[in-house]
């Protein structure tokens, strides 16, 4: 079986976005086009701007406590050191040298320290908080200790194990994507809502959403079973590419055949429309996704349209369905949008 091209590569997290903005405005690698794309992306969501803030602080604090991590500014810094000529010293001017190095001393304890709770921070994140949570508007990639890695959409809560015998993902809420890296030894397991996928090398979606769970397959196989703990029972299910098997309650679990690229799409940050799909059900995902809210009446509501768009970019859809469908757009407030024939908005 050929593999299939991952064209979608994960995204990178809010926060590693901020970071690489920040780094390159530090070192002036950005164009008049580049800020202009900076400005737009913190445009984009409250979260982006909260973010690059906090990234910051991070940075002012660092730069005043004179941690500076793996950087060196070429410009000023030179290895050749120059020697003062030997001189005498008084015991005033011997008394002032071991003050200065008793400071300086203090300065580099007071910077060890404050590097050991950056390390210690970013080592328990990376080592010992297992738990992977995302907020409105934010798309998180990461990656695991086995060199799979996850992809989640807003409002997603997970907990992994990456343990000695297998591999164990807790889906407790929301959409996530695995690309699971090929060990026959240790099985991947996803528990969602009552069953359980097992892989070892493949990629799929699984989405949990009140009682139902939805397992989509991109490429390679899984075995979808009941959990143990688990009131549904039903036959061991064997899922290949373009399989999409969705599972509610105590209901026999329905299997389909699907795009799985579309129906995949929010795992790179799109919501794709094809033909039969309606402004309603483009709303419906777009309110899934962000804390900016999409109202919209029920004749617009049933227009179809088609298009791929950003999902963390509910305005400028707003703005699309204004042009195509000549419908009022009303801004009323920071958090709330309303879609409606002209003259008949509530």
């Amino acid at each position: 079986m050929t593999d299939r091209i991952d064209e979608n590569p994960p995204m990178m997290s809010i926060a590693e976005q901020a970071a690489e903005w920040l780094l390159r405005w530090h070192c002036g690698d950005l164009s008049i086009a580049d800020r202009y794309e900076y400005l737009q992306w913190l445009k984009t969501s409250p979260v982006h701007i909260a973010e690059m803030l906090r990234m910051c602080r991070l940075y002012s604090w660092l730069d005043s406590a004179k941690l500076k991590l793996f950087v060196t500014n070429e410009d000023t810094f030179s290895n050749v050191v120059e020697l003062a000529p030997p001189q005498r010293e008084g015991k005033k001017a011997r008394r002032s040298k071991h003050a200065n190095l008793w400071k300086v001393s203090v300065a580099a304890g007071i910077g060890a320290l404050g590097l050991t709770a950056v390390v210690g921070l970013a080592a328990k994140i990376v080592w010992f908080d297992h738990t992977f949570q995302t907020r409105a508007s934010e798309w998180r990639s990461m990656p695991l200790s086995d060199g799979s890695s996850i992809s989640a959409a807003p409002y997603t809560r997970l907990y992994h194990d990456m343990g000695d015998e297998q591999r164990v993902i807790s889906l407790e809420e929301g959409k996530a994507m695995f690309r699971v890296a090929k060990d026959p030894s240790r099985p991947f397991l996803v528990k969602a809502g009552g069953i359980v996928v097992t892989a070892t090398g493949t990629q799929f979606g699984v989405e949990v959403r009140d009682e139902d769970v939805t397992v989509t397959m991109r490429e390679g196989t899984v075995t979808v079973t009941p959990g143990p703990d688990s009131d549904t029972t039903f036959a061991s299910v064997s899922l290949v590419a373009d399989d999409q098997l969705t599972v509610s309650g105590s209901a026999v679990p329905r299997r389909v055949h699907v795009d799985a690229d579309r129906e995949l799409g929010w795992s790179s940050a799109r919501i794709v429309l094809t033909l039969g799909d309606t402004v309603g059900d483009a709303v419906a995902e777009f309110n899934e996704y962000n804390s900016t809210k999409i109202v919209v009446d029920e004749q617009t509501s049933e227009r179809q349209i088609r298009g791929a768009f950003d999902a963390i970019d509910p305005l400028s859809f707003a703005e699309t369905v204004r042009q195509t469908a000549d419908v009022s757009v009303v801004h009323e407030s920071p958090d709330l949008v309303r879609i409606g024939q002209r003259g008949h908005q509530r």
